[in-house]
């Protein structure tokens, strides 16, 4: 029986789509395709049914069979099923075909067991010394991953040509040998065999697959030798190959010099211009291409989609979702991950959960994965955590993507209660040997206040990279560890992994959290001296920080004024809060001016200078600041800060009411503060200023969103829980000093991350060390 006379029909196996192929009886073979392999019993006795059992239709089955329960593992079942096919087909004269038929096959699905049992009989029957159930054989065995096998066999055949050296070199690109298979290639010549295109087109892709630039132009340049340009299979070959080098200019002068181009060579081009970020031009491509009146298949429209999705073109983006349906493509997994893709990045997460639910059970990991990443982007992080749960729910496969993804949606939220939940799925998924994961529990750990978790992920991560140690080394430096920071970073150089930029940022602040200005300085030197990595203003801003922090606001001045660049906001913004924290206000007042030319709109430089002129006794100073912020309709950004209790989120504003249990919270506010006036200090009173009346208003210092959260936290979490607390503008030096005192009269650790680090308070003592 020809391979023609075949047709493919889809059936699954744990969730995952299969292909079988059916024989030629069209009724009872599509019939039999209807049933799953739960429904084997009733697909056997249809079988029985059918008067003329054909090989196909057997074979099939005894295939659909073998994988029931998802795998091909049962030896009974499979020796049962095939010793019945072998005696069916015995009465149909088996021929070489039908083996060779079913050795593609077992190829084609890594059913190496079946394989063997069709092996043993080639060798009973004698037909193995035929050379082409020989090169199926060679072919099955390289593409089950038994390369040693395969080679055996070729190495018996007595006559090999250029289809089975073929199957030799097509098994070891397959097995990621590629140079086995450049090796085999060079023995084809002592052998007498002339390779012929598909040789060529395989260890060309092979090049473009392992970025073997040099193997792959010597390629190119025998291709041109022996004039198979004219072949459109292998100059596509060759395109895909350069496209993947990111040689886009020699992939274009091959698609341009193409006599027939097909939708390989233009998908394989227009893929290349994706991948090296000319979105413009590889979506005028794709327009140049239906133009041509070739029509895209999946491949061709999702990079088309991609592209639009890079460059957020929103509008094209759906109108390829309308030629997509109109194709009546919608369904595939490639191209309808795009369009998920493709509405998350067009700031439309409503559209991408839309295609997910369209696709259905077709929906793959990577779907799934894109809805999570996209909603996450669009800071939809509820619902990123709710369609990771509905991922389960359907039992879908988790990748160290999904993972990672859900734990960042953690990390914003944030909830540790959450993030628990999730790391126990990737120890019960093995994923927490992977680093990309394992990353992702340090960041995500630290960012929900539990450093000691964070902690230790890092250590039991056997080989750590320069992803895992930068994690941990931001973690150090956030929670005010310099010493760890520091540490680790010396750690991580003996262990010649190379820092990168992000590293250099970490350990410098670590130094500006301590006041290590000197250490902090020899750290900025070494980026561009030992590493020749280039500072950038992210750099240039965690030195002024360094400076200003430390009390050395001249020498931060000078180094703002010797900058390579104009100066922006985000460098004079530290320099600003470095004259707040040291009184110094005409420095203050011209780091106010230069931000507000780059900035106009910042309100919180109008806050900082009216409480500045405050605390210097310039009232009239202070409300024209106030004054200028009501006429340009400003307004500060409320205080907000939230905890998690019993996974469930707070939240709080300064001077809140309309939380359930308010009179409790402000009864335990008003307890802990005479507490703490009586025994320890008074209350600052220049910290706010009552825009109206021109006064101090003690109160409104008195009831700040943190000292709500924790006293929330000190009534509803179990004694000796260490209260966490997330607040979204930086803590002031008032409320500082009030958490030491209730960490000290309450016997608990109190952790507070406002929008710039996290402040551990414990025993009336703060982990930056009143630095900060």
């Amino acid at each position: 029986m020809s391979s023609s006379t075949f047709c493919s029909m889809p059936f699954t196996v744990n969730g995952n789509l299969k292909l079988v192929q059916w024989g030629n009886v069209i009724y009872s073979s599509n019939k039999l395709a209807a049933y799953q392999p739960l429904k084997l019993a009733a697909a056997r006795k249809l079988l029985d049914e059918i008067a003329k059992r054909t090989r196909g239709s057997v074979a099939d089955l005894q295939i659909t069979e073998c994988a029931d329960g998802g795998n091909f593992g049962n030896s009974n079942a499979i020796d049962d099923l095939f010793g019945e096919s072998v005696m069916d087909c015995a009465s149909n004269h088996m021929d070489e075909q039908y083996i060779i038929d079913q050795l593609r096959y077992c190829s084609s699905e890594g059913i190496l067991e079946l394989g063997e049992l069709y092996h043993a009989l080639t060798i009973k029957t004698g037909i193995w010394f035929n050379k082409f159930v020989a090169t199926a054989l060679v072919n099955m065995y390289a593409k089950c991953g038994q390369i040693d096998n395969g080679k055996m066999i070729f190495d018996r055949m007595s006559c090999i040509d250029v289809a089975s050296c073929n199957s030799m070199i097509c098994g070891y690109v397959s097995n990621g040998m590629l140079s086995e298979a450049f090796a085999f290639f060079i023995e084809m010549c002592y052998l007498d065999i002339v390779p012929n295109h598909y040789t060529y087109s395989i260890l060309l892709s092979a090049c473009g697959a392992s970025t073997a630039v040099k193997e792959g132009k010597q390629l190119h340049a025998q291709i041109v030798k022996l004039k198979f340009m004219a072949l459109t299979a292998v100059v596509n070959s060759a395109l895909t190959m350069y496209s993947k080098f990111g040689m886009i200019e020699e992939a274009e002068n091959l698609f341009q010099g193409l006599a027939e181009r097909n939708i390989i060579s233009w998908t394989a081009f227009i893929s290349g211009l994706y991948h090296q970020k000319a979105f413009n031009k590889a979506l005028a491509q794709f327009c140049l291409m239906r133009k041509n009146n070739l029509e895209p298949n999946e491949y061709t429209f999702s990079v088309a989609l991609s592209c639009a999705a890079s460059v957020q073109y929103h509008d094209y983006g759906r109108a390829l979702h309308a030629q997509v349906i109109k194709h009546g493509i919608i369904s595939m997994v490639f191209v309808g991950t795009a369009i998920i893709d493709m509405y998350s990045k067009c700031a439309e997460p409503s559209g991408a959960r839309k295609q997910l639910e369209e696709m259905g059970g077709m929906a793959s990991c990577a779907s799934w994965n894109a809805v999570i990443i996209g909603l996450v982007r669009n800071d939809e992080v509820a619902a990123a955590l709710e369609v990771f749960h509905k991922m389960l729910n359907n039992d879908i496969a988790c990748d160290e993507y999904t993972f990672s993804a859900t734990l960042k949606a953690c990390s914003l939220l944030p909830s540790l209660a959450i993030c628990r939940q999730v790391h126990s799925r990737v120890v019960k998924g093995k994923f927490g040997t992977n680093l990309h994961v394992a990353s992702s529990l340090i960041e995500t750990y630290a960012q929900c206040g539990n450093s000691e978790d964070a902690e230790k992920a890092f250590y039991l991560t056997s080989t750590p990279d320069v992803v895992t140690f930068n994690a941990m080394i931001g973690a150090y430096s956030q929670y005010g560890y310099p010493t760890k920071a520091k540490f680790l970073f010396e750690k991580m150089v003996e262990k010649r992994i190379l820092p990168t930029s992000f590293t250099f940022l970490a350990v410098i602040s670590a130094c500006s959290h301590c006041g290590s200005v000197q250490q902090g300085r020899e750290f900025f030197e070494s980026m561009t001296r030992n590493y020749g990595i280039l500072p950038e203003e992210k750099h240039y801003s965690c030195m002024v920080d360094l400076l200003s922090r430390s009390g050395q606001l001249e020498n931060a001045l000078e180094f703002i004024n010797k900058l390579p660049n104009e100066p922006s906001a985000a460098i004079w913004r530290p320099f600003l809060a470095g004259c707040r924290y040291h009184g110094t206000l005409e420095m203050a007042e011209l780091a106010a001016s230069k931000i507000l030319e780059h900035e106009p709109g910042d309100a919180s430089v109008y806050v900082t200078l009216s409480n500045m002129y405050v605390e210097a006794g310039k009232l009239s100073d202070a409300l024209k600041q106030r004054a200028l912020m009501k006429s340009k309709s400003m307004q500060k950004e409320p205080g907000c800060s939230w905890l998690e209790v019993n996974a469930k989120i707070h939240r709080f504003f300064s001077g809140d009411r309309r939380h359930i249990d308010t009179p409790k919270v402000y009864y335990k506010l008003e307890n802990l503060m005479q507490k703490i006036q009586t025994d320890y200090y008074n209350l600052a009173k220049t910290s706010l200023l009552n825009p109206e009346v021109g006064q101090v208003t003690e109160e409104k210092c008195l009831f700040h969103s943190e000292r709500l959260a924790v006293c929330f936290g000190l009534l509803n979490l179990p004694k000796g829980t260490t209260i966490r607390v997330f607040k979204n503008i930086r803590i002031c030096l008032d409320c500082h000093t009030t958490m030491k005192h209730i960490s000290k009269i309450t016997n608990r650790d109190i952790i507070i991350r406002d929008n710039y680090r996290f402040h551990h308070f414990k025993q009336g003592c703060c982990s930056c060390g009143d630095f900060w």
